[in-house]
């Protein structure tokens, strides 16, 4: 069975190393996949051009770490229905745009046996940054690419508004649920899993 891969790395003495100054640079998806990218910068391709985004912060791990501590745990427990959890995943919404989602959940099912980074996750969880481009990257430019493709379920998790907003695919659109304090994620897409939206935003 194959399994999910990472962005591969190319390792001859030509090969391209991407920064924080790149930004901005047309590359191609052979290009940007085996490209030697500087850590700890996370980047992405949208429209053919290189974006560079800040790594995650201590706020960003925090506000994820209910979401990866439950997945993680979940996947172990039953891993006939979970075939992969990735944290930043490698995903191309089109030829020439390629998405590194915060956390990509991937199903036992049709998909199974197709690789990154055209295996469509069945659920996408994005963690939303300060940034006004962020946010716009989160709540429609990735809205929009995830429908496209068909992700079941886009998640996008806010510690700015503490909401955590669940997209679920129906035919004209997503259908929209907004978790609060006080309640609780859950998904049928992973029967049983339960995870508290207090905790995500108080990270305990």
């Amino acid at each position: 069975m194959a399994t999910i891969s990472s962005l591969p790395a190319k390792q001859s003495s030509d090969e391209l190393h991407l920064g924080p100054d790149d930004a901005g640079r047309l590359l191609s998806r052979a290009e940007f996949a085996a490209a030697e990218c500087k850590e700890p910068f996370i980047y992405e391709r949208v429209k053919g051009r290189l974006v560079v985004m800040a790594p995650a912060g201590p706020e960003h791990r925090g506000v994820s770490r209910s979401f990866r501590r439950e997945l993680g745990g979940y996947w172990h427990a039953h891993q006939e229905l979970v075939e992969e959890v990735d944290v930043e995943g490698w995903l191309a919404t089109s030829e020439d745009d390629d998405r590194i989602p915060d956390i990509c959940v991937y199903l036992h099912g049709p998909t199974t046996g197709q690789t990154v980074p055209d295996r469509v996750p069945d659920i996408i969880f994005e963690f939303v940054s300060a940034t006004r481009a962020d946010q716009e990257r989160d709540y429609i430019h990735k809205r929009a690419e995830y429908y496209a493709l068909g992700v079941k379920e886009y998640v996008i998790v806010d510690r700015f508004k503490k909401t955590v907003l669940v997209l679920t695919h129906s035919p004209n659109d997503f259908h929209e649920q907004c978790l609060k304090l006080g309640e609780k994620y859950s998904t049928p897409l992973l029967p049983g899993l339960s995870v508290s939206i207090d905790e995500v935003f108080t990270g305990d």
